[in-house]
């Protein structure tokens, strides 16, 4: 993990190596193993170098960031990367391969060549599929002086942070926003549309920067940039990848699904555990933590080359029923896995204010960023250099995705009849109006023109009625959201519903979540922070593409929670922790954070308000909506979006 940051002026000025100097120094802890420069007339380009991987390139050094090619090294490639099918690619390049140069010397391309380097070859062999073929977790910029052209490419998944700026005649971009905001010339403006996205639960679509003028490119984007006619920056975007929507896995026999995912979960890990020992897990007692430790440990007693584990995890004495340790030391006693514990009383939200808060380049943070940093702050005394998380686990196998009608239409009556009575009872309705949630309506959704399924009472087939609007907390200005033009439907929902059955838009929406995204960025940033790698063997595109794929009810049951990720992990998570894990929300101590512990805090943050000052909240409607919260007599849940909101305010603006 590092970062990247370049200008290019396409009016041919010359870029003062000062200008990027002061991009460096904003986000100068993505450099600690060193920076690397190119500077040549109206193209700068820097890469900072921080190491985790256990096998570092010829050169070694920031040299693993940035790199040259071509005849006359008229192509250069700064990256943030982590490529996981290197053998795959160095394949496709060996078939026919470019010259790679490393200084003024022409060499072919070796397995020993860095990240850059391969993704550069890649480059040259096939600039418009290079993207497409990679696997992995990546931000890259590739300039070709002949064409005169840069393009910017972020993963599928947006595991990796990239922002730009385009001016008249000149392109600024960098991993982290605040590094385009470190040039004085670059001004400094709100951008409401994405506050009120934030505002409307959280759900700030990819490609949704909080800053005017500044782009943030969405998950697989490449967008590419050259001089136009009349001297100013043409810009062509593409995507360059997106799941199959007619992709289909049917296996005879569930158990062919089990190895399946168990396979993509073994390499997910070992091609992300390639880094120095040790690593470190944020482990709790749930399945999707507990699936990468577990298969931590069973790489490392087979002998791989992986990285030896550390978990840190949660310690509730006075909260009894969050504490999950039984079932974390039941994972870390069978693999001898040292355990870090953090005590959990000691990090409730908004301790050590204003200590641990949003990042400057946007609002989004974790309610347990106390925690969050804690964690980091342990491992990174420990020596460990990447953090591992399970962030995404829930919305590839899990998140309560329904799928009665494939039950159904797959002849397993008796399953189906189960899960009925299941849903209803969770639901705590009547088995006749469960069968016309679960059943009737979704295949009507399949029916009917989508026009009028939108058109349902109570919710659509695939995400709750009303859009973003909707989703805001009434002490939310109804006059800003409308004057900061929410559309009428999330983008995500949108691409879902393009894909047909009713549970596959619903994995669809899951998988490609804003919030997910927002918070897989953001804890990124945290580890950068920290001088730590960043791992999430979920979210790994080929793990994606196989649950898009699947059939909804083999993934995931009201009454079988996790269901095929529990029978992929059975004999590698221990039996008894298998059976016991489940998700255990700390709600409890955001409960008592918010009405006693930070009690004055929150009072603060929500007197004098700056979110109400710029008419984005009103604070006498939300004031006493806290007062009721703290009394019992309201459950405020969407509370946090307007405080990490007037914290981010308060910290930078």
């Amino acid at each position: 993990m590092s970062g990247i940051a370049g200008i290019v002026a396409f009016n041919g000025a010359t870029v003062e190596r000062e200008q990027l100097r002061r991009m460096v120094a904003r986000a100068a802890y993505r450099g600690r193993d060193g920076t690397a420069y190119l500077c040549r007339g109206p193209v700068g380009l820097v890469g900072l170098a921080l190491h985790s991987s256990s096998a570092p390139a010829v050169g070694g050094g920031a040299a693993e960031t940035l790199c040259e090619g071509g005849r006359n090294t008229e192509l250069a490639l700064v990256c943030d990367a982590r490529i996981d099918n290197r053998d795959e690619c160095a394949a496709l390049v060996a078939a026919d391969p470019p010259r790679v140069a490393r200084s003024s010397e022409a060499v072919p391309l070796s397995p020993a060549d860095s990240d850059a380097e391969l993704i550069l070859a890649m480059m040259q062999l096939d600039r418009e599929q290079a993207p497409a073929r990679l696997i992995g977790d990546f931000a890259y910029a590739f300039w070709d002086g002949l064409r005169l052209e840069l393009r910017l490419v972020r993963d599928p998944l947006g595991m990796r942070s990239l922002y730009y700026r385009v001016e008249a005649n000149r392109v600024l971009f960098a991993t982290e926003l605040k590094q385009i905001l470190a040039l004085v010339e670059v001004p400094r403006k709100l951008n409401e549309h994405a506050v009120a996205w934030h505002l409307a639960g959280m759900q700030v679509p990819p490609g949704c920067a909080f800053y005017n003028g500044i782009e943030e490119l969405r998950p697989g984007e490449e967008v590419a940039f050259r001089p136009s006619s009349d001297g100013r920056v043409e810009t062509r975007r593409r995507v360059f990848w997106e799941p199959d929507p007619d992709r289909r896995i049917r296996y005879r026999r569930e158990t062919e699904y089990a190895e399946h995912l168990r396979e993509l979960l073994i390499n997910s890990v070992s091609s992300k555990l390639r880094v120095r020992s040790p690593a470190g897990v944020s482990l709790s007692g749930g399945m999707d933590s507990a699936t990468v430790a577990s298969l931590a440990g069973l790489l490392g007693e087979r002998g791989g080359e992986v990285a030896a584990m550390r978990a840190y995890s949660w310690a509730f004495t006075e909260l009894s029923q969050c504490d999950e340790r039984e079932n974390i030391r039941r994972i870390t006693d069978r693999y001898g896995i040292p355990v870090r514990e953090i005590p959990a009383e000691e990090t409730w939200p908004l301790a050590e204010y204003p200590l641990h808060g949003p990042h400057e380049d946007d609002p989004f943070c974790s309610m347990f960023q106390v925690f969050i940093d804690r964690v980091l702050s342990a491992a990174a005394a420990d020596g460990v250099s990447t953090m591992f998380y399970g962030n995404r686990g829930d919305v590839m196998c899990g998140g309560s995705v329904n799928d009665l009608p494939g039950l159904l239409r797959s002849g397993a009556m008796a399953t189906a009849w189960a899960e009925l009575r299941e849903l209803a009872s969770i639901a705590a309705i009547s088995r006749a109006r469960a069968a016309g949630r679960f059943v009737v309506r979704p295949v009507l959704s399949d029916l009917l023109p989508r026009r009028l399924v939108l058109r349902v009472k109570g919710a659509t087939a695939s995400g709750p009625a009303g859009g973003p609007v909707a989703r805001a907390a009434p002490h939310v200005s109804r006059a800003f959201l409308e004057r900061a033009g929410l559309p009428p439907q999330d983008p995500v929902q949108t691409a879902a519903d393009r894909r047909s059955g009713s549970a596959a838009r619903d994995r669809y929406r899951h998988v490609f979540s804003p919030l997910v995204m927002r918070g897989v960025q953001y804890l990124e940033r945290l580890c950068a922070g920290f001088e730590l790698g960043f791992a999430d063997p979920w979210s790994d595109r080929r793990i994606a593409e196989f649950v898009l794929a699947c059939p909804q009810y083999v993934l995931d049951r009201a009454g079988d929670v996790k269901r095929l990720p529990k029978r992929a992990m059975q004999g590698i998570i221990p039996a008894a922790a298998l059976s016991s894990a489940r998700k255990v929300p700390p709600e409890p101590l955001y409960l008592l954070a918010l009405r006693e512990k930070a009690y004055d805090t929150v009072s603060d943050l929500i007197t004098g308000s700056r979110c109400a000052e710029a008419g984005f909240i009103d604070e006498q409607a939300l004031r006493k909506r806290y007062e009721r919260f703290v009394r019992g007599d309201e459950p405020v849940f969407d509370l946090w979006s307007t405080l990490s909101l007037e914290a981010w305010l308060r910290r930078y603006w």
